[in-house]
């Protein structure tokens, strides 16, 4: 998209295309911003307005993200029963944001990017405040809204590593406005496909694939969306070794916004129940990952992104040696030894006092034994979050 910009709003990685009015000797007429010399030069000739195309910028239509981002790294840390309440409001205001987007398509609108934008912020400054909060909520999903809630679970995992990573905030920021859309062209699968109670046939499959292609054209004719959010949903099935979709790009025609996707998008899927079948524990989605790597998967990226969600992430169900059941609430330093809530006592099989406990205060001798799923002993993950 080509858009007249004041010089005032130019920043660096914007694409110019044209200078109307001016000719400038020693200045190129087209191509990237990468010096602000050029910007200098630009105001001292009197330069009033740009044409940009965005869609070649690395950078939005959004002048003042980065100032946000600045903002953001400032927001004060909030214990984990404060910011619980906030991540279950943002979160059901993004499943809502979810199906008004689906159903604007549905009806030939496009997508209004000024909510995306809006949640996408309020993500960030959610797990800047307490990441634990969100990693909590994304375990529990309803199965029966898979649709709505993959997307919003892949976005809270990609902001979480792309903070691990040490990403911008402008970054952070396009990752998750692409990640709550990855997978917006699904509203072309017939729906007899998409909620299929069961294995696809090849010709069904073919057909479910083809949702990534759909959500890539859709997103790339919304006007003002970047090309880091376009990257994120137009790649989140592609891999390493050419065998993704939908265009079976390989090793470097990917880029890392695309690897990074790829892992937390497969991770989600993993891990959600669905009405056919059981989600696996973290610790059994995060073997799958492995045996993807190096092939399949970026295995620098890969290794980060255990680094960062941890064995036992947030919302997770653990077994402790004592035959306790308890839900992750935080990991501390020991990402082995985290802060976890009990709640049920496998041997008498019956709910015991909840209670917080530090597994690595020196006071405790109580140790994680194996992940569980809480459909095992009854419990629902709703009653204790």
């Amino acid at each position: 998209m080509i858009k007249p910009i004041p010089i005032s709003q130019v920043t660096l990685g914007m694409y110019i295309v044209d200078i109307p009015g001016h000719d400038l000797l020693g200045i190129r007429q087209q191509g990237l911003i990468r010096n602000p010399q050029i910007l200098r030069v630009m105001q001292q000739r009197g330069v009033e307005s740009v044409m940009v195309d965005f869609d070649r910028s690395s950078v939005s239509l959004h002048p003042k993200t980065e100032e946000k981002a600045k903002v953001k790294r400032q927001i004060k840390p909030a214990p984990i029963k404060q910011e619980l309440p906030r991540a279950q409001k943002l979160y059901d205001e993004a499943r809502q944001l979810q199906q008004r987007t689906m159903e604007s398509l549905y009806q030939g609108d496009t997508i209004d990017l000024e909510e995306v934008d809006d949640t996408a912020d309020k993500f960030i400054d959610s797990v800047f405040r307490n990441d634990s909060a969100l990693s909590c909520l994304r375990l529990i999903k309803d199965k029966d809204d898979y649709l709505l809630e993959h997307s919003i679970g892949v976005a809270i995992l990609m902001v979480m590593f792309g903070r691990h990573l040490g990403l911008s905030g402008e970054e952070l920021h396009h990752l998750c406005v692409g990640s709550l859309l990855h997978d917006i062209g699904k509203i072309k699968i017939p729906e007899k496909i998409l909620n299929k109670p069961g294995k696809l046939t090849d010709a069904e499959f073919t057909i479910m694939k083809s949702h990534a292609m759909h959500s890539r054209e859709i997103i790339k004719a919304t006007p003002g969306i970047n090309k880091i959010s376009l990257d994120v949903a137009a790649q989140h099935h592609e891999k390493l070794d050419g065998s993704g979709y939908p265009s079976g790009l390989r090793g470097d025609q990917i880029s890392r916004y695309g690897r990074m996707i790829t892992i937390c998008d497969i991770y989600d899927a993993m891990t959600a129940d669905r009405v056919y079948r059981r989600g696996l524990t973290g610790p059994q989605a995060l073997k799958r990952l492995l045996d993807m790597a190096p092939h399949q998967l970026d295995n620098e990226l890969l290794h980060q992104f255990i680094n960062c969600i941890g064995v036992y992430p947030p919302g997770s169900f653990v077994e402790l040696s004592n035959g306790v059941i308890a839900i992750v609430l935080e990991s501390k330093a020991n990402p082995l030894l985290p802060l976890v809530k009990v709640i049920y006592n496998t041997h008498i099989g019956t709910h015991i006092m909840v209670e917080e406990l530090d597994l690595s205060s020196s006071s405790n001798s109580e140790k994680i034994v194996r992940a569980v799923k809480p459909e095992e002993f009854r419990l629902n993950p709703k009653n204790y979050v």
